[in-house]
């Protein structure tokens, strides 16, 4: 049986983990039975490739039996001389496009074909792999572009603009890649598109664009979020694409709510603490860990492949694995079920 837990790359890509403690963490995934390690250029602006690749080049294991998701949309552009001119900044004011003080490398954005045929190109040489498994287009939504900035966007991918789309059917046509996706996210910053349905209407608009294979969801469905359940997840059972879920965790905040700093990435509002002490509550009842459950929700959902849960060093790799399998009682999910803490359709393993 293959392990539906997969290597969220994105924290060791953080200047805060040294480079030991990172190829340590991925290795001891891949010693654990983790064989899909996801990344991306935006993560760390180039560092968690870095890392992933040499750490599994330096464990010299066959290429075929491990697949790497990285992500395209983001150009790593070369800054010798920090220009700030090149900073843009998202809505709530947080850089859009960052620079990197130790490389000097800064991120801009692209969705063009010549964007798309750069980024992979990179990502396989940041890598040291001649192919990468699988791409996922990266954060089309309203925390990242304004809506102006997104049509754009659409600009890029159409034939009849930047030809994005195309060159995306071509590689995978040609088995360059084996399957396409899209990173579907609900955080801090981008919490009002789901306040209505723009995101869910971006996605719809996404998916009659590009023929994707599988979407990332991150945030918009954890066991404090379900808002996923409303057309996201029907959406891809409808059109036989599988499902990445990621963040199972809430950014860490499902992990020690007490201590945990941020909620998805932004501060957290009375209503999810309050929700959280309450979940916690009726853990604590059945003396399981507030983590397992959450992990174990997202593994419960049909349409999900695969769980992909941040890591930045081996400890949390091992916990990981052991949350995934401790036996939870049936009437835990019932409780959740009936305090309303989670949607009543949901699937739960009763």
């Amino acid at each position: 049986m293959v392990n539906p837990l997969g290597f969220g790359g994105g924290t060791i890509g953080s200047p805060f983990v040294d480079t030991p403690t990172a190829f340590s963490t991925v290795q001891t995934a891949w010693e654990t039975g983790v064989r899909l390690f996801d990344t991306a250029p935006w993560y760390g602006v180039g560092r968690s490739e870095r890392r992933l690749g040499m750490a599994l080049g330096d464990m010299n294991v066959p290429r075929e039996d491990f697949a790497v998701n990285t992500k395209i949309g983001k150009t790593l552009n070369p800054e010798p001389i920090r220009d700030e001119s090149n900073k843009t900044y998202c809505v709530d004011g947080s850089v859009r496009t960052p620079r990197d003080s130790r490389t000097g490398f800064r991120v801009e954005f692209d969705y063009t074909a010549t964007g798309f045929q750069t980024q992979h190109r990179e990502s396989r040489q940041r890598l040291g792999l001649s192919s990468v498994d699988t791409l996922t287009i990266h954060d089309i939504d309203y925390g990242y572009h304004t809506t102006e900035q997104l049509e754009d966007v659409f600009q890029q991918l159409d034939p009849s603009g930047g030809d994005g789309v195309s060159y995306l059917e071509e590689i995978k046509q040609r088995g360059q890649i084996k399957a396409l996706g899209a990173g579907c996210n609900l955080e801090s910053r981008n919490a009002l598109s789901w306040e209505t349905s723009a995101h869910e209407d971006l996605i719809d608009r996404l998916v009659e664009t590009v023929p994707l294979d599988f979407l990332i969801v991150a945030g918009g469905y954890t066991l404090l979020e379900n808002r996923a359940l409303r057309r996201i997840l029907p959406l891809c059972d409808k059109l036989g694409m599988g499902v990445i879920a990621a963040t199972p965790f809430a950014g860490g905040w499902l992990v020690d709510p007490k201590h945990a700093s941020t909620y998805m990435y932004g501060p957290a509002s009375e209503q999810i603490l309050e929700k959280t002490l309450r979940m916690e509550s009726i853990c604590n009842q059945y003396n399981i860990p507030l983590p397992a459950v959450a992990l174990q929700f997202q593994l419960c959902h049909p349409a999900v492949v695969a769980v992909i849960p941040g890591v930045k060093h081996p400890d949390e790799v091992r916990t990981n694995q052991e949350l995934a399998n401790i036996d939870i009682p049936s009437q835990l999910w019932t409780d959740l079920k009936d305090e309303a803490l989670i949607d009543s359709s949901a699937p739960t393993p009763n």
